[in-house]
């Protein structure tokens, strides 16, 4: 296959081919040839977007040079965008210039292109587990799931916050829950301790979050038959605090530590697990002691200065979250990294050794590549316009597998019966 065609789109949504350019990709604030070898058919459950006032870059082969369009006959035209289901990590943005200042939805745009009538990706599959591919999730089934447990627990606030993720946010995990299977998200807390620019369910800037955070504090009662009831019959269960409809569950682990201990009691079964910025210490051992299995920990950067300007941390340090690492393999849990992957920025070669060395002294088990949901023209002017020298995404997973060969390499959170047994597919 030779390189697909650039596309891009009208203000209508009309996708059109360009007749000689090809596709290219977006690497932080440069524009690259992609790779044949980088390029995949787009996956069953991907969606297209076009990029208002982003004007499309196409590669040249005859001149070898990046070229804008601007306009396609009588239309202005925009760059196109692909946001990929889960478990495909993007290596490029799409190549695009930004002609007027409006920033994008929060979602993880790649770079894509045409082929004999096919679309394609610069993308790779991370995870061969498909816990949350589209064919498992039947609409009906859902509703109807939905229906009885409001039915069953009517004074739970939880489930109707989730119902509302399920059935209007199209939460996949909220969708699991109902399913009574793999992962399913239980949300606490209101407030966070972080501003992060990206954040999806609070904005104090222009851009637009994705969604609402959850309205209520919930009661230990709550949370605890939440996690019993999902832990005692799903397959590979586990529960998860911390999601994008709320704030940093840390900040609510007093009630949370005490309904862990509450189900611990009863019950061994399923994996209890918290997506978490980490900022607390002393929190992070109050739930290690109260029986928690995992933690998930989301980074941008392993370097302090970079980390700051994502998350804006208010009141904490990136030193306490290097202390709550330690304090949870102290206690022998299970720790992945959430590490949001920007083409361009997380392959540099600074960001690389940084990374390598944050393995080498935390001692991670995991690492899951996410895409960073922001819109790309933003982040750039966020951490600001340096040499940093990409090296690319590929390279940068071989490197750090060459490195630490014992680390693991997915996208979803682990059941804890596969915690030793996991094995990479890249």
């Amino acid at each position: 296959m030779g390189l697909p065609y650039l596309i891009f789109s009208d203000k209508n949504g009309k996708i059109y081919k360009h007749p000689h350019l090809r596709i290219a990709g977006g690497s932080l604030n440069l524009f690259k040839k992609i790779e044949a070898a980088e390029l995949i058919r787009i996956p069953e459950g991907s969606s297209l977007f076009y990029l208002p006032y982003r004007a499309p870059v196409g590669f040249n082969p005859e001149t070898s040079e990046f070229e804008p369009v601007f306009r396609f006959g009588e239309k202005e035209v925009f760059a196109l965008g692909v946001f990929l289901p889960p478990a495909y990590l993007r290596f490029y943005n799409p190549a695009g210039i930004k002609v007027k200042n409006q920033k994008l939805p929060l979602w993880a745009y790649t770079a894509c292109g045409m082929d004999k009538g096919n679309i394609f990706v610069s993308a790779k599959r991370i995870d061969r587990r498909v816990r949350q591919s589209p064919g498992f999730y039947n609409n009906k089934a859902i509703k109807a799931a939905v229906k009885l447990f409001l039915k069953k627990y009517p004074k739970n606030r939880l489930y109707k916050h989730l119902a509302n993720c399920a059935l209007n946010y199209n939460c996949l995990a909220a969708k699991n829950l109902f399913l009574k299977r793999w992962e399913a998200p239980l949300p606490t807390s209101q407030s966070c301790n972080a501003r992060c620019i990206g954040c999806l369910s609070y904005q104090d800037s222009d851009c637009v979050a994705s969604h609402k955070r959850i309205s209520f504090l919930p009661e230990v009662k709550e949370i605890s038959e939440v996690i019993y009831n999902h832990l005692s019959v799903a397959k590979e269960a586990i529960i998860s605090f911390g999601q994008g409809c709320e704030g940093e569950p840390l900040l609510c682990a007093n009630n949370i530590g005490e309904a862990i201990s509450k189900v611990r009691g009863v019950t061994s079964r399923g994996t209890i697990n918290m997506n978490t910025n980490a900022s607390v210490p002393q929190k992070i051992k109050l739930l290690c002691k109260a029986g928690i299995d995992s933690f998930r920990i989301s980074l941008n950067s392993p370097i302090e200065k970079f980390y700051n300007l994502y998350f804006r941390p208010d009141n904490y340090k990136f030193s306490d979250v290097l202390k709550s690492i330690e304090i949870a393999k102290k206690y022998n849990k299970f720790v992945s990294v959430n590490l949001f992957i920007f083409p361009g920025f997380s392959d540099s070669q600074g960001q690389i050794r940084a990374l390598s060395k944050f393995i080498k002294t935390t001692r991670i088990d995991m690492i899951q590549l996410r895409n960073l949901n922001i819109d790309p023209d933003y982040y750039c002017e966020t951490i600001g316009d340096n040499d940093f020298l990409p090296k690319g995404i590929v390279f940068l997973i071989k490197t750090i597998q060459h490195q630490f060969p014992y680390l693991k390499f997915g996208y979803f959170n682990l059941a804890k019966e596969h915690f030793k047994t996991f094995k990479n597919m890249v």
